[in-house]
């Protein structure tokens, strides 16, 4: 199936995924709903894409030449199926030219599974809007 097509069923799990996530993570409909509506927007920036690997969405945005940030939206049943969704998603990150994929988080759930991926991920701190985070970074 070419990239632009999605089958109704696919199209009908990502739309689960995402629901149930924001769901999960503000406690209301209310809330998802409108944080569904805020991805919606996002989407539809240039270089702005959801990735579906596993059972993860991969909100993906291009920063710079060959540059690329992502975040995460959905969950695996164990840290080593998301390892593998982060692996895949290096993959497809390389298939389409760009060489450093980052993400960033205020905790340090990521860090068990950069371990996870095998990947040479680099981990950093920083401070974004005043609050610390941490920055995990594979270049290739």
């Amino acid at each position: 199936m070419a990239e632009n097509q999605m089958s109704p069923q696919e199209s009908q799990e990502i739309l689960s995924i995402a629901k149930n996530y924001f769901v999960k993570e503000s406690g209301s409909v209310e809330a998802a709903d409108e944080m569904m509506k805020k991805l919606a927007g996002i989407v539809q920036e240039q270089g702005a894409k959801l990735v579906h690997i596993g059972n993860v969405l991969f909100l993906v945005m291009v920063r710079g030449k060959g540059v690329v940030e992502f975040h995460t939206i959905g969950s695996e049943n164990t840290p080593q199926a998301f390892a593998n969704d982060i692996v895949d998603l290096t993959k497809y990150i390389k298939n389409i030219g760009a060489n450093l994929l980052y993400t960033y988080s205020e905790s340090r759930i990521f860090d068990r599974i950069a371990k996870l991926t095998g990947l040479p991920i680099v981990k950093t701190e920083t401070d974004i809007d005043g609050k610390r985070v941490f920055v995990y970074a594979v270049e290739f």
